[in-house]
């Protein structure tokens, strides 16, 4: 039966690896042939061997635990290099992996360059996020005021639960609002109509719903200084930039929306895998 497809605003995080146990069906009869020429040569042999496997308890069980079980592999942690040059080609790579019919001219309109990558940050700690948008935020001047809509830093999940989780982090970051911007549980037309209304500093979503406000206008970038890629991992280690359910729309904010408004010389926002 085909399972459910999840969507990346739809993930729980209640994921736990299936435990697979070993089991020993070897038998441990006594299989010697007994001489009935020689009972008492026969019954020291069967002796000896008994003794061997009792005074060796580590041998069959070391024989068990390296049987390969094939399954609850733990995946590797993904790395996010900091220097600007290997941020973009990671980036360019994944992109790249998302769409794996792009021909090479085609994908050099579209790459990142380490020039679009923000490198003046603090040094990775527990509070590396609040950092990076506590800098954002106390040095972003912008030739256009309009505050409604228009974030100064704006930090791309994959999933709803992970946004929640963000927020809570960043509201000390501005004495206004952080927004949240995903599709569970909120009506689009709900965050439309806050967008339109409510100036905010920071804001953290997931990239289906924050394309959609972007193309429909909602979402401006005329202030933004900093745009985050969250580069967490999942129970089921997972990425938002290697995703199914988010790395088309992920790289469809770059492409469409953002590398275009990188030209404008109002505009001086910058990336930062996280």
């Amino acid at each position: 039966m085909a399972r459910k497809r999840t969507l990346a605003d739809e993930l729980e995080d209640d994921f736990a690896l299936d435990n697979e146990y070993l089991s020993d069906n070897d038998s441990d009869g006594d299989k010697t042939a007994v001489n009935t020429q020689e009972p008492a040569k026969a019954a020291k042999k069967r002796g000896a061997l008994t003794s061997e496997k009792t005074d060796n308890p580590d041998k069959r069980a070391k024989t068990v635990s390296n049987k390969p079980s094939g399954k609850g592999t733990t995946a590797s942690k993904f790395s996010v290099p900091s220097e600007a040059n290997e941020q973009a080609d990671l980036w360019n790579k994944y992109m790249k992996k998302a769409h794996p019919g792009i021909t090479d001219l085609e994908l050099a309109d579209h790459l990142m360059l380490p020039q679009h990558i923000y490198t003046t940050t603090p040094a990775p700690s527990d509070t590396y996020l609040e950092d990076l948008a506590k800098t954002a935020v106390s040095t972003g001047k912008s030739k256009n005021k309009v505050m409604h809509g228009a974030p100064q830093v704006l930090v791309i999940c994959s999933s709803a639960l992970r946004v929640v989780d963000l927020v809570k982090r960043l509201r000390p970051v501005s004495k206004r609002g952080v927004l949240k911007l995903f599709s569970r549980h909120i009506k689009i037309a709900d965050q439309q109509k806050a967008l339109k209304t409510t100036a905010v500093d920071v804001a953290v979503g997931t990239p289906n719903r924050i394309l959609k406000l972007m193309t429909g206008g909602e979402l401006k970038v005329n202030r933004l200084r900093l745009v985050v890629i969250d580069c967490w991992q999942d129970d089921k280690m997972r990425v938002v930039i290697d995703m199914d359910d988010t790395r088309k729309d992920l790289f469809a904010i770059w492409q469409d929306v953002l590398l275009p408004a990188s030209a404008n010389p109002d505009y001086g926002f910058k990336f930062r895998l996280a």
